[in-house]
């Protein structure tokens, strides 16, 4: 799932610079039916847009600094979502497929962390050495 993360996210990238477009309306008009190709869920279709477009308005403010940009593709596997999850006590659940779940196993600091009510898990990110959550208070 993160390595189909990674492509889309560099497919919309294509297309943003095909296109010389970095704002996240026009890069979603543009990009989201060619995401059908791939067999997975359109929350993580939404957000491979929205990362695309953070990086193409990245690499456009280094060109007007008048630094020489690095290639804005991802070369490492990961995944952001923002929609569709839950904490099940100790579980993390991420949305596969319709009606499936992967259930990921929180440790007992996070778990401890989470307990307070007044905080609320906004979103994860997660590549092949961890997960992140971030969260608001």
């Amino acid at each position: 799932m993160m390595e189909t993360f990674r492509q889309m996210v560099n497919h919309c990238i294509k297309i943003g610079l095909d296109n010389n477009c970095s704002t996240r309306k026009k890069l979603s008009l543009l990009s989201y039916h060619k995401l059908q190709n791939y067999n997975i869920m359109s929350y993580y279709k939404l957000n491979a847009i929205s990362q695309a477009c953070g990086r193409l308005l990245q690499r456009k403010k280094d060109i007007k600094k008048g630094t020489n940009p690095k290639p804005p593709y991802v070369r490492k596997p990961y995944l952001v979502n923002c929609y569709g999850f839950k904490i099940n006590g100790m579980l993390l659940s991420i949305p596969y497929k319709p009606r499936q779940l992967i259930n990921i196993l929180l440790n007992k600091h996070t778990t401890k962390i989470l307990s307070d009510k007044t905080l609320k898990v906004k979103s994860f990110s997660m590549n092949v050495s961890g997960i992140s959550l971030c969260v608001e208070r």
